[in-house]
């Protein structure tokens, strides 16, 4: 098996022989699952199900992130606890994943479970002397961490680009570096219902952190692979890498891969911007195998742009799959697994997966007097997620 690893920009030659541990950014829980979501986590499901194909153990964590700032504004301007609207989230987008017949995850972590040892770690950094105090606030010293940007790979000026578009807050005054970022936000503001006493005092931790912590905790480190959106190689993943080493780790995992976004309107789907597609509203009309089979149309490294007649071509294709599965012959339905098996070991190539589904439909073998090819078709079903 083969998957292109960022960090070394060259393709990995993944051969594991025991338990595969994978770690994958998760949601923010403030707003409906949308297919870009959906497309991310999809890749993650093929692996796992192809892992678990070659009779492998796959530990799968998926985190949800219930302490960030998104969640608090929301739930302020819709004035309901962000506790609740969090919960209602998650329990929306776990719901959404069992309807696309996604596996399992080993855990589902939650943020909100692990403060004490993210505080921890935070004064073992500032112990180390690769933190420091900034008023009540407390950030990591990016000068102390010699390999930082070595990870992204890319140059100060779009590491600045980024970390001020996602999250961070390059123009403090105050801090040592403008890359530095947040480890600990102090809250003083009693009101404020989004805070925890700890040792470092009264407040909640920074984004990196939190996934720093959850997947140590939960895989120990270096575990196999690391995952997420495209977006996330910087600052959070370069960040999560940063503080994994001044807690006297190697780093997090061993390969890391990453999605590319699926867009709409011109731009990736965020909710900022509003440009989504949810998930939920998909499954009113389509059943699981569709919506699959539409986003296969696209390779997880390129994304692109979402076409809403995907869905039909795809309906119409399961449509022959169906009629295929009962009716084609044996050769004919071990050559399509094979071909399909191929293709997820071949950086999980979606496109050869389509052009063999099509090439099959169209020439099933079918002959009443040869042996049937459903159970190869099931096993096809299953790697690809049309049926758990």
């Amino acid at each position: 098996m083969k998957f292109f690893d960022t960090p070394s920009q060259q393709y990995a030659d993944f051969q594991p022989d025991g338990p595969v541990r994978i770690y994958t950014c998760g949601i923010t829980p403030y707003d409906s699952a949308h297919l870009g979501h959906i497309f991310t986590f999809l890749t993650y499901d093929l692996l796992q199900r192809r892992l678990e194909d070659k009779g492998l153990e796959v530990r799968l964590v998926r985190n949800i992130t219930d302490v960030d700032e998104p969640i608090y504004r929301k739930a302020e301007a819709l004035g309901v606890a962000y506790t609740d609207l969090a919960a209602q989230e998650t329990a929306m987008f776990k719901q959404v994943l069992s309807d696309l017949n996604f596996r399992p995850a080993f855990a589902e972590p939650l943020a909100s479970e692990y403060i004490e040892p993210m505080a921890q770690a935070v004064a073992k950094l500032i112990e180390s002397g690769n933190a420091y105090k900034l008023d009540d606030d407390i950030y990591f010293d990016v000068n102390q961490d010699k390999q930082f940007g070595k990870f992204s790979n890319y140059s100060n000026h779009l590491q600045l680009s980024f970390m001020r578009r996602r999250g961070g807050d390059p123009e403090r005054v105050g801090k040592r570096h403008p890359l530095d970022f947040l480890l600990w936000r102090g809250v003083t503001d009693k009101t404020d219902p989004a805070a925890w006493e700890t040792d470092l005092g009264r407040g909640r931790p920074g984004w990196h952190i939190e996934c720093t912590v959850m997947a140590a905790e939960l895989l120990d480190t270096p575990f196999e692979i690391h995952g997420g959106g495209d977006d996330l190689v910087f600052p959070h993943h370069e960040c999560e890498n940063a503080q994994s080493r001044a807690l006297g780790r190697s780093g997090l995992a061993k390969y890391w891969l990453h999605v590319a976004p699926i867009l709409y309107a011109g731009d990736k789907m965020s909710k900022s911007i509003g440009n989504l597609v949810f998930a939920k509203d998909l499954l009113k009309d389509y059943p699981a195998p569709v919506i699959r089979l539409s986003l296969l149309k696209y390779h997880y490294r390129t994304g692109g742009e979402w076409q809403p007649e995907f869905l039909l071509e795809s309906a119409d294709l399961f449509a022959k799959l169906e009629l295929a599965k009962i009716n084609c012959s044996e050769i004919a339905g071990e050559k399509l697994l094979s071909e399909v098996r191929h293709a997820l070991d071949d950086d999980i190539d979606s496109h050869q997966i389509m052009h063999s589904l099509i090439d099959f439909v169209e020439s099933p073998g079918i002959s009443e007097k040869e042996i049937t090819g459903e159970k190869s078709l099931s096993q096809v079903y299953r790697l690809l997620g049309f049926t758990n």
